[in-house]
């Protein structure tokens, strides 16, 4: 049996060491208000940067579920700056998408809904790590609605090496506030770019 399961296993729970995004109210299945052809649970496209003082991440791809169920998508993430000195500098590199949902939102006035996405990838090319994404569609522009964007990367044994905005101070790393108010709280707002979520019917 892949080592991976374990993993999945316990974020699906979401109790991998305190790593929970709580929502604001119970999570549910995303109302599906958009074709999108060829996908069947919908699609998110994220660019964009956070920035806080000195610390800076930048990332990039794109998840959807094909009619056939598999999963597709490209994803990096840049650690440009950062506080934990042993990730200075590196980057995340997707190497297969291994989940990915959605959840209503509960605010619509901040935001359409959130994305749940699951990876395995590299760090500088060294494989054997993972990352979760969680990120919310403000759905417009203007007013107190934002996109927001939460990153989080483990080792091989589902230990969280980063946690890049967080409530919880015994997280590693937590250098970019965690703002949201839209389907959890431990997100950051975006400095730069847009976070896209697409449903199908």
């Amino acid at each position: 049996m892949r080592r991976l399961s374990p993993f999945l296993l316990v974020l699906a729970l979401g109790s991998v060491h305190g790593c929970s995004d709580p929502p604001t109210a119970p999570d549910g299945s995303a109302v599906l208000k958009k074709a999108f052809a060829g996908h069947e649970s919908g699609r998110l496209v994220a660019s964009g940067q956070l920035r806080e003082g000195e610390w800076k991440i930048s990332f990039g791809g794109y998840a959807d579920r094909s009619s056939d169920g598999s999963f597709r998508g490209s994803w990096q993430a840049h650690l440009h700056s950062v506080s934990v000195e042993e990730l200075e500098g590196r980057k995340f590199a997707a190497t297969e998408i291994l989940g990915l949902s959605f959840v209503e939102s509960d605010n619509p006035a901040e935001c359409i809904a959130r994305a749940n996405l699951y990876m395995a990838g590299t760090l500088d090319g060294a494989p054997g790590y993972y990352a979760r994404v969680l990120a919310a569609d403000a759905g417009k522009i203007g007013g107190d609605a934002f996109d927001s964007f939460r990153l989080v990367i483990y080792d091989s044994e589902s230990i969280p090496l980063y946690v890049a905005s967080s409530n919880d101070p015994e997280h590693p790393g937590g250098d970019f506030p965690a703002v949201s108010n839209c389907r959890g709280s431990s997100r950051a707002a975006l400095a730069h770019g847009n976070v896209k979520i697409w449903f199908t019917e």
